[in-house]
């Protein structure tokens, strides 16, 4: 299990900026053979998805990498017989290598939600484990302990939005840098949200699609604002 662990957790990494119409969820597998972690990749509004396995292999210490599509897995998550003969292998210690080739793979397949490429930072100032504790608690919790859990900036707008704690309730606080040093800003609004603490990569993509559509909501207010001017 923990080659896959391992695995996913690169390739997470490597998926980070991808479209968030783009999904995914994991599912456990065992044969008695191997064992791991089944990644299935969706678009939610088509039929198209791709299911990844990846595992020590049976006969060595390599790490096996499996991808089909749904018609090559059964009732319990496991891959056939079809797709077995199509795994690759890489050496113990080549997980970029594996994880190179799986996201060339998704990338092929999903092509359209790799196109767009974003300027963006993302800092967790707290671990998931904390996060879920702290989502968990937030009713109980000081606002001035909990201003600053998680940050998501969109460097091209001079716009950010900060994870807090606010009068008992998790959300986001949007802010705005007020020059192109960003060592000055605004804060702007607060709004209540509950992110999705599955991953990493499930927080930074809720968290950028809320600040997407709240760059967007501020340009448009702005050109009304202008064209009533």
């Amino acid at each position: 299990m923990e080659v896959s662990k391992n695995f996913f957790n690169k390739l997470e990494q490597k998926l980070k900026n991808v479209s968030d119409n783009l999904q995914g969820y994991y599912k456990t597998f065992n044969n008695c053979r191997e064992q791991g972690l089944m990644l299935t990749i969706y678009e939610p509004t088509t039929d198209n998805e791709l299911l990844i396995w990846a595992c020590e292999s049976r006969n060595s210490d390599n790490i096996m990498v499996i991808t089909a599509d749904r018609t090559c897995s059964d009732n319990n998550d496991m891959f056939n017989d079809i797709a077995w003969e199509s795994a690759k292998y890489f050496k113990y210690d080549e997980y970029d290598k594996a994880v190179n080739h799986t996201y060339n793979i998704i990338r092929k397949q999903f092509n359209k939600h790799f196109l767009e490429e974003y300027n963006t930072k993302f800092k967790m100032h707290k671990c998931l484990a904390d996060l879920q504790h702290i989502g968990a608690d937030a009713q109980d919790l000081e606002y001035d302990d909990y201003n600053k859990l998680v940050t998501f900036e969109d460097l091209d707008n001079l716009y950010f939005c900060d994870l807090i704690v606010q009068n008992g309730k998790m959300g986001l606080r949007y802010s705005k840098y007020t020059n192109n040093y960003k060592d000055e800003f605004d804060n702007l609004t607060f709004e209540t949200w509950e992110p999705d603490l599955t991953s990493d990569i499930t927080l930074m993509l809720g968290m950028q699609s809320k600040l997407r559509d709240f760059i967007e909501k501020e340009i448009d207010y702005n050109i009304d604002v202008g064209i009533r001017i």
